[in-house]
């Protein structure tokens, strides 16, 4: 083999320090030898140094030159000749390996530099398997992306959504947060509800879906989160509804996916968040003064106010991208930009979740052709795929998941 032919002739440039020693002998002794004999040690001198200059040409060619530069060195070598066979075997697989690898990571590379999102999944919505993830299981604030844990929870409690919600209290929303602006005694379907909530973004429309089916917010969430752990997205917490930041209320980019899967295999949600334009009409009963007429004091009736909403998909891509099918935006401070977006065409049925992202447009198309950039060979040794993501989840984010608790997100 190569390394061993040119190993056993490095070695002979240790026996060159031999010869040397023994020839400075035969000079400072001549009783020791003769001329002849101080002839032949400088002759043999020479012959191991050009030995040992031709092993550290071949070292060289290797490192430096190609394949046929290479057999044009040996070819003339009688020493080298007889080991050419494995010489050439060796380099051929050792430059095999090198583009090999070289082409993997370059695609790698060419991703993963198009990528801004701190996390992001795509998963095969047939079966759940994993196509491509980073961080999947990095704990990470969801934002609105949590209206779809609640959307499931609604649409499976309510067999008929023309029913009727009446508006118990003014529901108050934070200033950063988005709101329809919904008070006491207003009157709304739940399915107008989930449309303000999955395509407005409305946060009060939540609150006021909670405390319907629920009682509370907080009764409402111990459902999210025992319904979550059922379908399988077992590193998720959420104490609220609608995603508005708060301790304690976290998921991570596979736990969403899970959540966008189930979601979409309902269709009632799929055709909400497929929607692009929506109207909904938000009625209002109020008390106003009548005043008063000849022989007539004056007087309070009830009036009925309604006002009408028309509601544009916030999901950038919605209908202008072919075979995007919706899902939901998401926004916080500390979330960043997140996208979950459903995509189907041709033999491509996707779910992919971008969170904590620069450009969730560009992230998103960029993981829609995802088979550009790597094969689907290569997709296990360039991305981690994880065969059993529940296990792997247990094993890698709990530790995380512990240091979140208790921190303001």
């Amino acid at each position: 083999m190569l390394f061993s032919s040119v190993f056993s002739k490095l070695k002979l440039g240790i026996s060159v320090a031999s010869i040397a020693a023994m020839a400075v002998l035969t000079v400072s002794s001549p009783a020791l030898a003769g001329s002849t004999d101080l002839d032949a040690a400088l002759k043999n001198l020479l012959n191991e140094q050009q030995k040992k200059h031709k092993a550290d040409a071949v070292l060289n060619q290797i490192k430096n030159q190609p394949k046929n530069a290479f057999s044009e060195v040996v070819k003339n070598d009688q020493d080298l000749s007889n080991d050419n066979s494995d010489i050439e075997k060796v380099f051929e697989s050792q430059s095999r390996n090198k583009k090999a690898k070289k082409t993997a990571a370059d695609k790698e590379v060419v991703l993963e530099d198009m990528m801004s999102a701190q996390a992001s999944v795509v998963m095969d919505a047939n079966n759940g398997k994993l196509l491509y993830s980073h961080n999947a299981f990095r704990p990470m604030s969801p934002a609105s992306l949590t209206k779809i844990m609640t959307a499931i929870i609604v649409l499976e409690a309510c067999d008929d959504l023309s029913k009727t919600v009446t508006i118990k209290h003014n529901i108050k929303i934070r200033n950063d947060g988005v709101a329809i602006g919904l008070k006491a005694g207003d009157q709304v379907t739940y399915e107008d509800l989930l449309y303000l909530a999955l395509l407005y973004s409305a946060n009060d429309s939540c609150v006021a879906l909670a405390e319907e089916l629920a009682g509370s917010v907080p009764e409402f969430c111990k459902i999210m989160n025992q319904k979550a752990k059922d379908i399988g997205a077992i590193n998720s917490n959420f104490v609220n509804p609608n995603g508005m930041p708060a301790a304690n209320h976290f998921t991570n980019a596979y736990d969403l996916a899970i959540i966008s899967q189930y979601a979409m295999k309902n269709e009632k949600f799929a055709r909400i968040v497929g929607t692009k334009l929506h109207a909904v009409q938000i009625c209002t009963i109020k008390e106003v003064k009548v005043r008063a007429k000849k022989g007539k004091p004056a007087s309070k009736k009830l009036v009925k106010y309604v006002r009408n909403i028309r509601l544009k998909n916030r999901h950038k891509l919605l209908g202008k991208v072919e075979g995007v099918c919706g899902i939901k935006t998401g926004y916080t401070l500390d979330a960043g930009r997140c996208l979950a977006t459903a995509y189907s065409a041709g033999s491509k049925n996707m779910i992919i979740i971008v969170l904590k992202s620069k450009d969730v447009v560009s992230d998103t198309m960029a993981l829609v052709d995802i088979d550009k950039y790597q094969k689907a060979a290569n997709t296990a040794s360039l991305t981690g795929r994880i065969e059993n993501p529940i296990e792997a989840a247990n094993q890698t984010a709990s530790k995380e998941i512990l240091k979140t608790i208790g921190m303001a997100r």
